[in-house]
């Protein structure tokens, strides 16, 4: 459908060859991904106001298990797509005593992995490429969580000093306040994150139309990529649906699954504008082996995707 329509637009212009295929490659690609982010958008919002933070900080309190860090990597998941907005949950768990080694698995999963991504990957990429993404997302957060929390770096979290808030009466919310809640925290997300959309998908149909594939496979193909793909991604600033057009681009013109996996991943969060948020809960310790775990975690991941895929 949205095919047909980019298409359709681009035969009424005065343009052909390169152009044209650039243009329709902008103009596909830009539906498909904002009309899957708003749909899984709202659904996972009308979901989550069943599910309060309130509500997930008391369960998770005293679960530090296996099922603890599975539930954070879903929480993770669900949550915000933003650093700006899971920052804040972070530090709300922070606060309220949640166990350290399931506040900092839903930290490196929340900007990692997330189910508008999910989706939209599933449709661009395949499921083998999808499975691959979520699984080892999920996998680097807790491996690395159960590191941190094996070397003790607990006490590097800075004591807010904060007293709990006492437990009122919860609200019965109608089903029409939902949908309404939903759809408001869905223009918020998608106000958010269309310009890194927008801005994905050109880089993404600048490299579709313009880059030989000579120049991947030659030049981000070797034994460096991976470690490479991390050090370029920590500069990059955007959200994690602004840089699957350009991961996607770069996996058709030859570039290793693993490569582009460790790319996105490094750009979702290693940015540096998280680690300053994250000076508000982490002393200078925690703060550097926090981004070293997460690094060595990401590159691993993605020298043993480039091995089996």
């Amino acid at each position: 459908m949205f095919e047909s329509f980019a298409e359709l637009i681009v035969s009424f212009l005065p343009i052909t060859g390169k152009v044209a295929g650039i243009l329709e490659y902008w103009i596909y690609n830009n539906l498909k991904i904002l009309f899957i982010l708003a749909v899984v958008v709202f659904i996972i919002g009308y979901l989550r106001t069943y599910f309060p933070p309130e509500k997930i900080r008391d369960y998770l309190k005293g679960k530090d298990s296996i099922f603890g860090y599975f539930f954070a990597s879903v929480l993770g998941i669900i949550s915000p797509f933003c650093t700006c907005s899971t920052i804040p949950i972070f530090l709300g768990l922070v606060s309220a005593g949640v166990p350290f080694g399931i506040i900092i698995t839903f930290l490196f999963v929340s900007p990692m992995v997330n189910f508008a991504a999910i989706v939209v990957l599933f449709g661009t990429l395949g499921w083998q490429i999808t499975l691959a993404y979520v699984v080892g997302g999920i996998t680097v957060a807790v491996s690395g969580s159960l590191i941190l929390t094996r070397m003790g770096m607990e006490k590097h979290l800075i004591d807010f000093g904060l007293s709990e808030s006492p437990e009122g009466e919860e609200v019965n919310t109608s089903r029409k306040e939902r949908l309404k809640m939903a759809y408001q925290e869905g223009v918020d997300i998608l106000k958010q994150v269309t310009p890194y959309v927008l801005l994905g998908v050109t880089v993404g149909a600048g490299i579709h139309g313009l880059v030989p594939e000579e120049v991947i496979t030659d030049y981000l193909s070797g034994a460096f990529s991976v470690p490479g793909a991390v050090i370029i991604g920590v500069p990059v600033y955007t959200d994690i649906m602004g840089v699957i057009p350009v991961a996607e681009s770069l996996i058709s013109k030859g570039l290793p699954v693993g490569t582009a996996v460790a790319f996105m991943m490094s750009v979702a969060a290693l940015s540096l504008p998280q680690f300053i948020l994250l000076k508000q809960a982490m002393k200078k310790k925690l703060l550097l082996y926090y981004g070293g775990v997460l690094s060595l975690g990401i590159i691993v991941l993605g020298l043993f995707l480039n091995f089996i895929l």
